[in-house]
C-alpha cells in the first residue's frame, strides 16, 4: 500500500482549475469575500435578497466566494553518486518510496504531478511532465529502483530551469552532500516556488558507526578510498561533523525561508503531514 501524506500551501493559488487549495480566483466555493452588483455580470444564482434590500444603492447584490483551485506538485530529484549509498536502507529505495507517495498524494488531492531528476546532467528517462496520468509515474518508479547512481550533481541547477514558470509546490530531494554554494544556488533558482527540501540521510553514514576497527571509506562523488581506524575519539569527531553539517544546511535553508524535512533511513509519510501542519515531524 502506498502511504499518503497531506500538504497545504501558505499562499493562494492563482490557477482557475478546480481543486483543493485556497485560490485568488472567485467562483464556486464556501469562503465568502463580499458582494458584487448583479448588473456587473455576477452570478444571479447567488443573489443575496437581504443584503440587496438593505443596500442604499438599490441594486441587486450577489454573494461572491473564493474558489478552490489545483496546483502542480513537482519533485526535483538528485540521483548523483552519493545517493547510491546503502546503509540501513538504500537511499535510492527511500527516494523511490517518496516519489510514489508524492505522486499518489498529489493525485488524491486532485493536483498534477511532475518529476525531473539529474546527476551531472538531466536524466531524460526519469522525467515525468506534470500530469494526472498514473502510468508515466509507475514506469519511472521502476526505473528509479534499478538506477545505479555514479556521477556528480552539477545538472540539478539546469534541471531547476525545467520547473514551471507558474508557482508550484516543489520537493527538492537530495542528501545535499555537495558544496554549500551549490545548495544556495539551487534555492535561489527555485525561489518563486514553495520549496520543501527533503534531506535524505542514513544513520549508517554518521550515527551507526562501529565502535572499533578498520573501516574502508569510499567517496562516491570522487571515487577516492581511505581506510580509517575507528575508535571513540574518531566516532565523536565524525558525529560532531555530521551535526555541524546538519546545522549549516538548516541555517542555509532558513536564511531563504525554507524549512527542511530530514529523512533518516526511511520515509515516514505521517511525519511529512505533521511537517505541513507546522508540528514536530518526529513527534510520536
Amino acid at each position: 500500500m502506498i502511504p499518503e501524506f497531506h500538504y497545504k500551501l501558505g499562499w493562494r493559488v492563482p490557477a482557475r482549475r478546480p481543486g483543493f487549495h485556497a485560490s485568488t480566483a472567485t467562483g464556486a466555493g464556501m469562503e465568502f469575500v463580499g458582494h458584487a452588483s448583479l448588473a456587473g455580470g455576477a452570478d444571479p444564482r447567488r443573489i443575496d435578497v437581504r443584503a440587496s434590500l438593505a443596500s442604499h444603492s438599490g441594486e441587486w447584490l450577489v454573494r461572491v466566494h473564493r474558489a478552490r483551485s489545483a496546483v502542480s506538485v513537482h519533485v526535483l530529484l538528485d540521483v548523483s553518486a552519493s545517493m547510491g549509498f546503502a546503509g540501513v536502507q538504500r537511499k535510492v529505495e527511500v527516494v523511490t518510496q517518496f516519489v510514489e507517495s508524492a505522486a499518489f498524494s498529489a493525485r488524491r488531492t486532485g493536483d498534477a504531478f511532475g518529476l525531473i531528476a539529474a546527476d551531472d546532467a538531466i536524466r531524460s528517462e526519469l522525467r515525468v511532465p506534470a500530469s494526472h496520468a498514473r502510468s508515466a509515474v509507475q514506469l519511472v518508479v521502476e526505473r528509479l529502483r534499478d538506477i545505479r547512481p555514479a556521477n556528480g550533481s552539477a545538472g540539478l541547477l539546469s534541471a531547476a530551469e525545467w520547473l514551471p514558470r507558474s508557482r508550484a509546490l516543489v520537493f527538492l530531494v537530495s542528501d545535499f552532500h555537495f558544496p554549500l554554494d551549490q545548495v544556495a544556488a539551487l534555492l535561489d533558482a527555485t525561489a518563486h516556488h514553495e520549496l520543501v527540501p527533503i534531506v535524505v540521510w542514513d544513520a549508517a553514514e554518521w550515527r551507526l558507526l562501529p565502535k572499533f576497527g578498520l573501516v574502508d571509506l569510499l567517496d562516491p562523488e570522487t571515487g577516492s578510498r581511505r581506510t580509517v581506524l575507528m575508535r571513540a575519539s574518531v566516532r565523536a569527531r565524525w558525529r560532531a561533523a555530521a551535526d555541524a553539517r546538519r546545522a549549516t544546511l538548516t541555517d542555509c535553508f532558513r536564511s531563504r525561508r525554507r524549512r527542511p524535512f530530514f529523512v533518516d533511513g526511511r520515509f515516514d509519510a505521517d511525519a511529512l503531514t505533521r511537517y505541513f501542519l507546522g508540528e514536530d515531524p518526529h513527534a510520536a
